[in-house]
């Protein structure tokens, strides 16, 4: 804890100074410093003059700084976002930008500022050890810091530069973004950046924009499958989960002609008697389900075996499917989650977006989710299920899936040169292990299909 205090003053001082001088600036106070520490005593060297010059200097640039940030232009500023963005794939988005002042705008920089969440103790402690390749950064553990932050956030801003603008110009501006984690990036603010005359001093002036937020969806990592079950079920419920023409002999409603309803819907009586089609709208209870189950009893965040499982997932729930089958994502977050997809309740992006924010939970918290799923087992034909271990709980949860006729995929998350923790006796067929890299230097994206 006490560490992780340290880290976030050096970070948080390391940014105010970045923020506020130029690169050439940085060198020019540190220059100033070391020169005032070896020239204390004027009378054997010259270093207090060097100190004296370089003091001048941004002295000097941050005075004429503060006179541009006085007369900073009076700028209106619109992101124009994608819905989403793709981990591992850069990006670009655009900004409008208008000069509403009276007088012309000088050229600048506009710069992002997203919100940065902190890691915790625990998090750090694990992550030290993933990404540093040498001793003294793994005892160090600031290198690993940094990553996380940059995980946190979800996604790296270029600055831009901004040419002069008129009274009343406008200028569309492309922006870079690179994601570095899946997650959600949240802009929270926009800052106007003009560098003094000198070059060695920045002053940045708040620009208006609205905050805004873009989900960086997981990378999809493509996994072989046995052809899954197709044939349908009875679905309590199922007039809220199918909202479309259905295929039973019990009559529920009219309603007006939908483009893809089948002909033989057509009520042609209310036709005649309207002039308008109306389509017939049965009972539907019965049609095909899957399910996808993905076990977030993680240890930490970014662990390289919950990463590998939520990428799979994402590939599993953007695949294609029959127009008339829909797909149960199960997972625990606060509570345990049944989101499903499919015909009449949205397509696979919703899911995609659930798949980018989900975190990592405690041990015990695979136990609600193995009892939600064999309460749902009898609607599903089939199942897949991802699990980061495999352990007697997980085991005889299968077990009883497979007695009730269920037989479903388990795909278990194993470290790279760790052996087998449990025996396959009894799951031929079903189970398959798939192996993790030990280090998050090799990602999911870099990795082969299994």
């Amino acid at each position: 804890m006490r560490k992780l205090a340290l880290f976030r003053f050096v970070f948080v001082s390391s940014r105010w100074l970045r923020e506020r001088l130029t690169p050439g600036g940085l060198v020019i106070v540190a220059l100033s410093g070391f020169a005032g520490a070896f020239g204390l005593d004027t009378q054997s060297n010259l270093a207090h003059v060097v100190f004296s010059l370089g003091v001048s200097l941004v002295a000097v640039d941050a005075a004429a700084a503060a006179l541009l940030r006085r007369r900073a232009p009076r700028l209106a500023v619109r992101r124009h976002l994608p819905e989403f963005l793709t981990c591992g794939q850069s990006a670009r988005y655009r900004i409008d930008v208008r000069n509403d002042g009276p007088t012309p705008a000088p050229a600048c920089f506009l710069v992002e500022q997203l919100r940065q969440p902190w890691p915790s103790p625990a998090a750090l402690q694990h992550h030290r050890g993933q990404v540093t390749t040498n001793r003294f950064d793994r005892r160090i553990g600031y290198p690993a810091f940094l990553d996380m932050l940059r995980r946190l956030r979800a996604l790296d801003v270029e600055r831009v530069a901004l040419s002069a603008l008129l009274p009343g110009q406008r200028v569309d501006i492309d922006v870079a973004a690179q994601p570095t984690a899946r997650g959600l990036a949240v802009f929270e603010s926009l800052w106007l950046v003009m560098t003094g005359p000198l070059g060695l001093v920045e002053t940045r002036v708040p620009v208006a924009a609205s905050a805004a937020t873009l989900p960086v969806l997981p990378v999809r990592l493509p996994v072989e499958l046995p052809a899954a079950s197709s044939h349908r079920l009875l679905q309590p419920n199922g007039i809220s989960l199918a909202l479309h023409v259905g295929d039973s002999e019990e009559f529920r409603s009219l309603r007006d002609y939908r483009p893809g309803d089948p002909l033989r819907a057509i009520h042609w009586r209310s036709f005649a008697h309207t002039g308008k089609p109306l389509v017939r709208e049965f009972q539907e209870e019965f049609f095909s389900r899957h399910a996808l189950v993905l076990d977030t009893a993680a240890p930490y965040p970014f662990a390289p075996a919950f990463e590998t499982a939520v990428s799979m997932a994402a590939w599993l729930v953007a695949r294609p499917r029959d127009a008339d089958s829909l797909l149960d994502l199960m997972f625990v977050g606060d509570r345990v989650h049944r989101l499903t997809a499919g015909r009449g309740l949205g397509g696979a992006d919703a899911l995609l977006r659930v798949l980018a924010t989900v975190a990592p939970t405690p041990a015990e918290s695979i136990e609600p989710l193995l009892a939600t799923l064999e309460r749902n087992a009898a609607q599903v034909p089939s199942l897949v299920a991802i699990f980061l271990v495999w352990d007697e709980r997980r085991q005889n949860a299968v077990r009883r899936l497979l007695a009730r006729g269920v037989r479903p995929v388990v795909l278990i998350m194993e470290q790279e040169g760790t052996s087998p923790a449990a025996d396959d006796a009894g799951f031929a067929g079903i189970l398959r292990r798939i192996v993790i890299p030990a280090t998050l230097a090799e990602t999911p994206a870099a990795m082969p299909a299994p």
